[in-house]
């Protein structure tokens, strides 16, 4: 298994009713065929994926590196939300995501830190590049806005 420090938090920036009602499991399929066809990439680039109620996909192997963040995949978990689209970086969490998704990506956070030990670190995509993704301060949002 790779050593892990942090978890980096994205948003898939599509609109709220995306996908609405479908499977994890498709949503999952269909990121993973954006990746693979739209970006010629080997596989989808988050490990995991959280829809609007709060499901649980996952989609690379925790034992690969991701395709999420440059310069801190080789010791990061991607997770990424559904919905974000049109979200500034400074939104509050629930301005732009569901009460489940709350829930869900807290639940996955403190279950993947006492996987992971060497889990340090949560942060946003937008605190390592000029982008508002995930659209919400992590930080804040981790010590309830």
């Amino acid at each position: 298994m790779r050593h892990l420090t942090e978890i980096i938090v994205h948003c898939t920036a599509t609109r709220k009713n995306w996908y609405e009602g479908r499977p994890i499991e498709d949503v999952v399929q269909e990121l993973t065929r954006w990746h693979v066809e739209d970006n010629s990439w080997s596989d989808c680039g988050y490990h995991v994926v959280l829809d609007r109620r709060g499901n649980v996909g996952y989609a690379r192997p925790m034992e690969k590196s991701g395709a999420h963040c440059r310069g801190r995949n080789k010791n990061s978990i991607g997770i990424t939300i559904l919905g974000g689209r049109g979200s500034e970086a400074d939104d509050e969490f629930r301005e732009n995501y569901t009460e489940e998704q709350d829930t869900a990506l807290r639940d996955l956070i403190a279950d993947l830190k006492s996987e992971h030990p060497s889990i340090t670190k949560v942060s946003g995509h937008n605190e390592h590049s000029n982008k508002a993704c995930p659209g919400f301060d992590v930080e804040d949002w981790l010590i309830g806005e």
